[in-house]
């Protein structure tokens, strides 16, 4: 595959090419160092994947880059961030909502171990998102990214259940944060339920996560645990514990899998303490975490749905999902965003039937 890499650092692209070169299917195209030459690099050269540096010199900056090239040239564009103060987060989080597939996190410290779970994410990341679903997007304004609303589009409603919903849990990983942000925007604020979030995040951006998240004018939380569970909040799971629901509270444990946060713990928890008053969205993502969690919700009595594939930048989660038979809804962002307004309703004090205890 031909690899573009966009950083204005010399000595983390001898890093990142010291690793790269190794590999045989792989080809290094010249690295750039700012947002102009990645968009002019993207053009001529057509790579298969971009490697993007954020903060970038010369009057364009990496989410107007990639903003630039979603709506000329589009192509799978992994972010790479050493960000972990408040607007780099938020960068962070705005990159992919201009279109970016996925974000690794630049390793600060940790010596040789640090250095070698960071080759095996790269490669990994590098060999699956090249193969990455991408939509390019219409530009507006480079200074200001407006990205073509993922829910914008008319869409039939779903026939669903109108029983009211309890709790609301969301589980994804490549890909999914845009559509978690969008399918927010769906809900009246405040909504009727509470609504738990499991998204598979590099440690120590689930709080720039949640603050990214409240810009649909929802209260949102970077869940620790302990928490009680309120209609209205938005609670986001911790990068390295599993997130629970105990009752009416959350609670966190330590990871039990790969995949973490873990989505079927999340999912399956909510299967034994909600049942069919729950309702499981999972969205796209790598591997199976979710598919297993939604089955159980399902068996509970939940209304479960798994994202339709075409949509989806990685078939991997909501594809196991439906294999399984876990799905009583296979649906489009768009028919989930109408889903959810339905739900709503019909979950609201003034429908005459509320959230049920």
């Amino acid at each position: 595959m031909k690899l573009l890499l966009v950083e204005d650092s010399r000595s983390v692209v001898a890093f990142l090419e010291q690793i790269l070169r190794r590999e045989p299917d792989i080809e290094l195209l010249p690295p750039v160092g700012n947002g102009r030459e990645a968009v002019a690099a993207v053009q001529r050269w057509n790579p298969q994947l971009v490697l993007m540096d954020l903060v970038l010199p010369g009057g364009m900056d990496g989410v107007d880059a990639i903003t630039e090239i979603m709506s000329t040239a589009p192509c799978p564009i992994v972010v790479l961030s050493g960000q972990l103060d408040t607007p780099g987060r938020d960068r962070t989080f705005e990159s992919l909502r201009a279109g970016a597939v996925d974000v690794l996190a630049k390793p600060t410290a940790g010596g040789l171990e640090a250095v070698k779970e960071f080759r095996e994410r790269l490669l990994r990341t590098v060999r699956v998102m090249a193969h990455a679903r991408v939509v390019g997007r219409r530009r507006t304004s480079l200074r200001v990214p407006v990205v073509q609303p993922v829910l914008s589009s008319p869409v039939a409603a779903p026939v669903v259940d109108a029983r009211p919903c309890s709790l609301l849990a969301i589980g994804g990983s490549t890909g999914a944060p845009p559509l978690v942000y969008e399918l927010l925007r769906a809900l009246p604020v405040p909504a009727p339920f509470p609504v738990v979030v499991a998204q598979h995040i590099v440690r120590g951006f689930e709080p720039g996560f949640a603050r990214w998240l409240g810009g649909t004018g929802h209260r949102t939380v970077a869940a620790q645990g302990g928490e009680w569970l309120e209609p209205g909040a938005v609670y986001v799971s911790p990068a390295d514990r599993d997130l629970t629901v105990r009752g009416g509270r959350l609670q966190t444990q330590p990871s039990r899998g790969v995949a973490v946060p873990s989505v079927d713990v999340l999912f399956e928890s909510v299967a034994g303490f909600h049942g069919a008053r729950a309702v499981g969205l999972l969205l796209t993502g790598m591997g199976e975490d979710g598919a297993r969690g939604l089955l159980a919700m399902r068996q509970a009595g939940a209304l479960t749905v798994a994202q339709e594939g075409s949509s989806c930048v990685v078939d991997g989660m909501p594809g196991a999902a439906r294999a399984l038979g876990a799905a009583c809804q296979v649906l489009t962002p768009g028919e989930m965003g109408s889903l959810l307004t339905s739900l709503a309703r019909a979950s609201s004090p003034l429908s005459g039937r509320g959230t049920p205890p």
